[in-house]
């Protein structure tokens, strides 16, 4: 059922290295991970910062907050999840990344927003009770610091799973 999933354009690098490695790796023990960006010059950035924390990731991309519903609710159907969402907080279309999470959020899926926007302006967004949960990582994007982001909240969901607190 993945192999049918519709991403945009410049994915296929991303659909090549899957088909390469899903006879190889069971598709359900692969951790998943969701860009939600429309700056598809950050693709080898993301790329990158993802296989140095998890190698035989499965990785897909949308551009806007709607694409990336679908690409969710596609995974839902097969009884399935992303296990990790990052998403621009500003997209291309009407709605946001704060919509998304606001839509599909769940203890059991990690979110990661990245902006320009200043901190009080992305907490203004998110909602007072909101903001203390989310994760912010401001742009320009250091790949160090993304790298270790990630390592930290995964490494903190898989101590506390399920753990909204």
């Amino acid at each position: 059922a993945f192999q049918t999933e519709e991403v945009p354009m410049s994915t296929n690098q991303i659909n090549n290295v899957e088909s390469q490695t899903h006879a190889a790796l069971p598709f359900v023990n692969r951790q998943k991970f969701l860009i939600v960006e429309d700056d598809f010059t950050l693709q080898p950035f993301w790329e990158h910062v993802i296989q140095e924390v998890s190698p035989n990731a499965l990785i897909r991309w949308a551009t806007t907050e709607e694409g990336a519903e679908k690409l969710i609710r596609d995974r839902h159907r097969i009884n399935d999840r992303f296990d990790v969402v990052i998403t621009d907080v500003l997209l291309a279309g009407e709605k946001t990344g704060v919509d998304l999470w606001k839509r599909y959020g769940s203890p059991e899926t990690v979110f990661l927003f990245t902006s320009g926007l200043s901190v009080r302006r992305f907490n203004g967004l998110m909602g007072q009770d909101d903001s203390e949960e989310a994760i912010l990582i401001r742009k320009p994007l250091n790949p160090i610091q993304c790298v270790e982001s990630l390592k930290a909240v995964l490494a903190y969901h898989s101590f506390f799973p399920k753990n909204e607190a």
